[in-house]
């Protein structure tokens, strides 16, 4: 599936096999062996097709149908950028994780009265844009 998706991307985006190959520092051959599926492109290679397609590494490794941009948009940025670092949310959710069911309804409550004060105010911010996927490792 690589193959195909990596073939029709490249169609899709103006390159032929040799520009495909210059733009990465490869040569011609391994893009043809690429899309006939006798070898796949190391992780480094993927993430570069990946920026230069605008495509997620699922959608072109055929894992996934969605062809969605990877990277946010400038309205996502903006919403995003409160938070300094990816880590920072990371770490409030840790800790609201860690405060036992009295502090959880707590920080709930703080957080839906100033939403609705926001909502009623009109300084609220349309979120309905943004994705979050958290991962839990046992």
């Amino acid at each position: 599936m690589f193959g195909t998706r990596l073939k029709e991307l490249r169609k899709k985006n103006g390159y032929t096999q040799v520009t495909l190959a210059e733009k990465l520092g490869v040569s011609k051959g391994t893009i043809a062996m690429w899309e006939v599926g006798k070898r796949k492109p190391d992780f480094e290679t993927l993430c570069t097709l990946s920026e230069l397609f605008d495509v997620r590494t699922d959608y072109i490794l055929g894992q996934s149908d969605d062809a969605s941009s990877a990277t946010l948009s400038a309205e996502a940025i903006e919403k995003l950028g409160k938070w300094s670092t990816e880590d920072e949310l990371m770490d409030l959710i840790k800790l609201y994780l860690s405060i036992d069911d009295y502090g959880k309804q707590t920080v709930d409550y703080l957080i839906k009265t100033e939403a609705e004060r926001c909502r009623n105010q009109g300084t609220s911010e349309d979120v309905s844009g943004i994705d979050i996927m958290v991962t839990f490792r046992s």
